[in-house]
């Protein structure tokens, strides 16, 4: 059964960039044909996440927004990643000075993970098995 997920952000272009230019993810452009906005599409194996831009959301559920205005985006919600080489995209946060929120080299149960949060807060669990 496929899962999707949607998510508000801030600014799409900058989420955009974040998941190509330091996860190497493949993030689309979604153009509504029945309406002026667009929305970003990540496809990660059965997942589908899309990214709204928060006035949109606005728009099409005013109700919806004092609550996600209440606290920052992000806030309560963690999405795991499985990658196949941490070392490479570790490089790529580090040139960008992403900050990493916690790392984990866990020999015991041979798992290495990076925490780090996206442009709109959203925690992401990056982790390789060794």
């Amino acid at each position: 059964m496929p899962f999707n997920l949607t998510l508000a952000a801030a600014d799409l272009q900058k989420t955009e960039r974040f998941y190509r230019e330091i996860l190497l993810l493949s993030p689309e452009y979604i153009h509504n044909s029945h309406a002026e906005n667009s929305y970003l599409l990540l496809i990660i194996g059965n997942m589908k996440i899309v990214f709204q831009h928060l006035q949109d959301i606005e728009v099409q559920h005013p109700v919806l927004l004092q609550n996600l205005t209440r606290v920052p985006l992000g806030v309560g919600l963690q999405l795991e990643v499985n990658c196949d080489n941490l070392d490479d995209i570790y490089t790529r946060i580090n040139h960008y000075g992403w900050p990493i929120a916690y790392e984990l080299d866990d020999r015991e149960h041979q798992r290495r993970e990076l925490w780090l949060q996206d442009p709109d807060g959203y925690l992401l669990v990056l982790n390789e098995e060794k």
